[in-house]
């Protein structure tokens, strides 16, 4: 089997589109299926040895090996190099430190994505120019090529792990996101607010009308957005009597028929909702008001 061809099976099995021409040794990006091409959580890895790699889909937490030798055979040997291990914790540590960089350089200000999301008077975290704080040398210029195209002033939306900043969104005015390369997302989130029950989502969109349709109905929460809908059941499941608010997403067939928010809801066992037609709760904030996520989700806050 050609190298390609494996490639291609293994993304075509976890959802993800097939990078092009990638080279060995470093993970390149790839769109995740069905969730538009802005969404860039598809990792491929070409082994050094050219003989296999590895696909990973951040967005459904599915991996998949893959090797000329074809489906089945016995996966690549990865051997250890003491000195590669070292210089990826040291690059682990500029990253985690790059992060905090970035943070503590932005400023809350509103944003244009969170006007189109219809919070036109929510500040979040703000950047102009993203470049200025990346390290100098061969990260830097890894990192450069990684980050968001075009124009600012982007978004910030950290994901924390404890007291740990590990990875960084982007989210640029036409609503583009990304997360720093090689950040670490699993387990990582942010809060935006505080309260007695505890509700996790995947963007921050999605998580300012969690919190807004709660406040509506006078109720306080913590509300938490994870990234991603692997990562969401990860963080919920570490929160005992947490709540996942999930995206209504299209079904795969990995999934069997399911999309990929209610999948890993469902899979979690916690209690979780999503809303009735296609698309995250800020979606259908937008279409049919407030009030009508706000009757959805007592519901299942009541139960």
């Amino acid at each position: 089997m050609m190298l390609d061809d494996a490639m291609r099976e293994a993304c075509q099995a976890i959802g993800i589109d097939v990078p092009r021409a990638p080279a060995p040794g470093r993970w390149v990006k790839s769109a995740v299926v069905g969730k538009g091409r802005q969404n860039t959580s598809g990792r491929v890895l070409i082994f050094d040895d050219r003989q296999g790699g590895i696909a990973h889909n951040w967005a459904t937490g599915q991996q998949q090996r893959f090797s000329v030798r074809g489906p089945g055979a016995a996966p690549t040997p990865i051997r250890r190099d003491p000195a590669k291990e070292q210089r990826d914790q040291a690059d682990q540590r500029a990253i985690e430190a790059t992060c905090q960089r970035i943070v503590r350089a932005a400023r809350p200000q509103p944003h244009p994505y969170l006007n189109a999301k219809g919070f036109p008077d929510e500040e979040g975290l703000v950047c102009e120019d993203l470049h200025r704080h990346l390290p100098a040398g061969r990260l830097g210029e890894v990192l450069a090529k990684a980050m968001p195209e075009g124009p600012g002033p982007f978004l910030i939306v950290p994901g924390r792990i404890g007291d740990r900043i590990t990875t960084v969104q982007f989210i640029a005015p036409d609503g583009a996101k990304k997360n720093i390369l090689r950040g670490i997302m699993g387990g990582a989130s942010h809060r935006i607010a505080t309260g007695r029950e505890t509700w996790v989502c995947e963007g921050i969109a999605t998580a300012l009308t969690i919190r807004a349709a709660l406040r509506f109905m006078g109720r306080s929460a913590t509300v938490l957005a994870a990234f991603s809908a692997s990562n969401v059941a990860k963080v919920a499941a570490g929160i005992p009597g947490s709540i996942i608010a999930a995206d209504n997403d299209k079904p795969v067939e990995q999934f069997g028929g399911l999309g990929t928010g209610e999948f890993y809801a469902r899979r979690s066992g916690l209690r979780w909702s999503m809303p009735p037609a296609a698309g995250d709760f800020n979606d259908m904030m937008q279409q049919d008001g407030l009030r009508a996520v706000a009757v959805h989700l007592r519901g299942v806050s009541m139960g």
